[in-house]
């Protein structure tokens, strides 16, 4: 496996997929555990990196390592209300700040897939992204998968940014 810039060649995604535990795994864990889909400038998959090595701030990475990431906004239909949240205290990035109503990251390896390619992100039916978010609302939120209509997911748009976690 190739590494450049703290970022790995990602494995093919048939290969080893894995059932991702969150209620076992600490922050750390997932942290050092979970591989998010390092990214070149025209928002193609060219490895993989750890969270925690992609929101790394140094010298040599000042921005951290381009890496997809996914925001979910919950609206309350009788009402139209977006449902926010505050990060856990114990969040290592960001903690304690209001935000969407989750975000995280598409994950390498996952099942089922969390990887789309180029032509999905494109057309934006993002498969991958939005098994990604069904598995973080029921870990942050505790919604059931089968409570959640996939179809009535929308893919808004993409943006290119970056935050540093002061």
């Amino acid at each position: 496996m190739a590494t450049t810039n703290g970022a790995s060649t990602p494995a093919p995604q048939a290969a080893a997929s894995v059932k991702w535990d969150g209620q076992s795994m600490t922050q750390t864990d997932m942290m050092e555990k979970d591989t998010v889909l390092v990214l070149d400038d025209a928002d193609h998959v060219i490895g993989s990196a750890s969270k925690r090595s992609s929101h790394e701030f140094t010298p040599s990475q000042p921005r951290g390592v381009l890496h997809r990431a996914f925001s979910v906004f919950l609206f309350d239909s009788s009402t139209g209300e977006m449902l926010l949240q505050k990060r856990a205290s114990t969040k290592i990035t960001f903690p304690n700040v209001w935000t969407n109503t989750c975000c995280s990251h598409p994950l390498h390896g996952m099942d089922p897939p969390e990887v789309d390619g180029p032509a999905q992100v494109k057309d934006g039916t993002v498969p991958g992204v939005k098994n990604a978010a069904v598995r973080k609302l029921g870990h942050e939120l505790g919604i059931k998968a089968e409570e959640l209509d996939v179809k009535k997911f929308k893919f808004l748009t993409r943006l290119h940014y970056w935050a540093a976690d002061t």
